[in-house]
């Protein structure tokens, strides 16, 4: 599992907040605006040989990407059974097929891009059941995300400070007005 990554140069110019980042073994979530280095700084843990990282042990690392993996795409490689089944599902439904597919072990860690896209609130809130679960069985999930259904009480790095608090804000606001105009 990963303990720390010390980011390079090239990659300390993509990620906003700071130049190393410490992980829990369980659930991580990276938490920021468009632009603020989620998905760069999933990058440097998948595939960068110049960033530092400390691990627990030999790790492996699995990396999840809901617009580069999306089956619908003619770029797509990868699992034929999960492209064949695409032709006949919705979005949300192939990417959970996607991630349903990797093959992950104890002690391997597990990197996610925004999760929730093209799914709705029921099945994100059973997508992050099933980060639990996974967790439990020993492997360590760090997840870039905008949504609060995966806020709860994971270790979090906010690449802006106060962004948790401002997207909780938000929502609260949203569903106050809702209330107030009886659309809820």
């Amino acid at each position: 599992m990963l303990k720390r990554i010390e980011l390079c140069f090239n990659h300390q110019r993509f990620v906003r907040k700071a130049k190393a980042f410490d992980f829990s073994e369980r659930i991580n979530l990276l938490l920021g605006p468009n632009g603020s280095g989620k998905s760069s700084l999933l990058k440097a843990i998948y595939e960068c040989q110049d960033c530092k990282k400390i691990e627990d042990g030999p790790t492996n690392h699995f990396y999840y990407d809901g617009e580069l993996m999306n089956p619908h795409r003619k770029s797509m490689r990868g699992n034929s059974l999960v492209r064949a089944r695409a032709m006949f599902s919705s979005h949300g439904e192939t990417m959970r097929d996607v991630l349903a597919s990797i093959p992950l072990g104890k002690g391997d860690t597990l990197l996610l891009d925004e999760p929730e896209s093209g799914q709705d609130v029921e099945w994100m809130i059973r997508i992050s059941r099933g980060f639990r679960k996974v967790a439990q069985l020993g492997c360590q999930l760090i997840v870039a995300t905008h949504h609060p259904v995966f806020m709860g009480r994971e270790h979090t790095i906010e690449l802006q400070r106060g962004y948790k608090k401002k997207l909780y804000k938000i929502y609260h606001e949203i569903l106050e007005r809702n209330a107030k105009d009886k659309i809820v």
